[in-house]
């Protein structure tokens, strides 16, 4: 994690992914997602800069974005053609549309 402030490193976060492919965040929560290339996005606190947990979406999932007002996280899945549409208020996945 890099602080905004200061540009410096405050934390390596050690959670088992394999790969780092998207980052997004959501300011209103101080929540990151870290789309891990493989089959998971992987929800991390700002705050303590730990792992709050993992979701299964599609295949090699590279992209993230998130949509604060509506409480929700886009991630693009390379391996399946698909986006999975996490909730953010559990990380859990809502929908995969094609």
């Amino acid at each position: 994690m890099i602080s905004g402030r200061t540009n410096t490193v405050v934390a390596i976060i050690h959670g088992g992914f394999q790969a780092a492919f998207g980052v997004a965040t959501d300011p209103r929560t101080n929540t990151v997602y870290l789309a891990d290339g493989g089959d998971k996005t992987w929800v991390i606190s700002g705050r303590a800069n730990t792992v709050l947990a993992t979701a299964r979406v599609g295949s090699e999932p590279l992209g993230v974005a998130t949509d604060p007002q509506a409480k929700a996280i886009y991630v693009t899945n390379n391996g399946d053609n698909t986006v999975t549409v996490l909730t953010s208020c559990r990380g859990r996945a809502a929908a995969r549309c094609r």
